[in-house]
């Protein structure tokens, strides 16, 4: 009897020491939409580059709304400047472009105003620590 209850006190050991372990996220490379302005590639004709400035701690999933409903182009780390790109297929024909900043783990999202952007031009969004201290242009 007493060895099943070791036996059983030692798995429990193991399992705990298995999911402490498993906590920390081996790292992974950055994907191409988000990476950094020095490592990204110039984007094509067709898609509009957002550069994002997250003056923000929090990590942003960015999202292009349309239609009601919401597209992830890819990630903004914190306290980084990131170029994303909204493809030729998700825009509108009218040229309105609505962001969508979504916290990971931290606030309330916060939206751009809805902007207008010619092909050709860029959106430049800098989101501020706080998200009165947000801005949106296009040019």
């Amino acid at each position: 009897m007493w060895q099943l209850r070791a036996g059983l006190a030692g798995l429990l050991v193991l399992s705990a020491a298995a999911c402490g372990a498993s906590r920390a996220p081996a790292a992974a490379p950055a994907p191409e939409r988000g990476a950094p302005e020095a490592n990204r590639p110039e984007s094509g004709p067709e898609e509009v580059p957002v550069r994002i400035d997250n003056q923000n701690f929090s990590d942003m999933n960015i999202y292009f709304l349309s239609r009601g409903q919401r597209w992830l182009l890819g990630q903004a780390g914190g306290l980084t400047t990131t170029t994303l790109d909204i493809p030729v297929g998700m825009r509108s024909a009218d040229a309105r472009v609505r962001l969508l900043a979504d916290p990971i783990g931290g606030m309330g999202p916060i939206t751009t105003p809805e902007l207008i952007v010619p092909a050709g031009q860029t959106v430049y969004w800098a989101i501020g620590s706080d998200p009165a201290t947000s801005s949106a242009s296009a040019g």
